[in-house]
């Protein structure tokens, strides 16, 4: 993928408002983090160990858990984080998660975060804590509503 390809998705995403453009030009240049999958790819697989997180640059993808049989709890688009979890709390993963058409996500990988310019890692783990809040208040929204 090209850097300008990359920085585009990167800059139009809301995940990046508070982002410099020098942190999104640098986020853009990690081509060994960008990934592309094609249809129904899996991208992460319940179960597994891996410490990183995806936000997802281009397309769709679907969150599916198994147990015991195979449901898709969510449908994820563009500006969506997903591995979150096992980042955070170096778990396995709860979840997999499939490519719904053709995806560009970028992975960063908990060994890699140190690398990254210095204003960056604290600015992925805010807007982590931002979505997991948020996460959680629809999620009680929805438990007093049924209530």
């Amino acid at each position: 993928m090209e850097q300008d390809q990359a920085f585009e998705l990167i800059n139009q995403l809301s995940f990046f408002a508070e982002f410099t453009p020098e942190e999104k030009q640098f986020l853009s240049t990690l081509e060994s983090q960008i990934y592309k999958y094609f249809p129904s790819d899996t991208i992460i697989k319940e179960g597994e160990t891996d410490y990183s997180f995806f936000i997802l640059l281009k397309g769709v993808v679907a969150v599916v858990k198994s147990n015991p049989k195979e449901v898709t709890i969510a449908k994820l688009k563009a500006g969506a984080v997903f591995g979150e979890i096992a980042y955070i709390t170096r778990r396995t993963r709860t979840t997999s998660v499939i490519a719904d058409g053709d995806v560009i996500a970028l992975k960063i990988h908990t060994n890699d975060i140190d690398s990254l310019l210095p204003s960056i890692p604290t600015k992925l783990k805010d807007k982590l804590i931002e979505i997991l809040v948020n996460r959680l208040e629809t999620m009680n929204e929805q438990i007093t509503r049924n209530v």
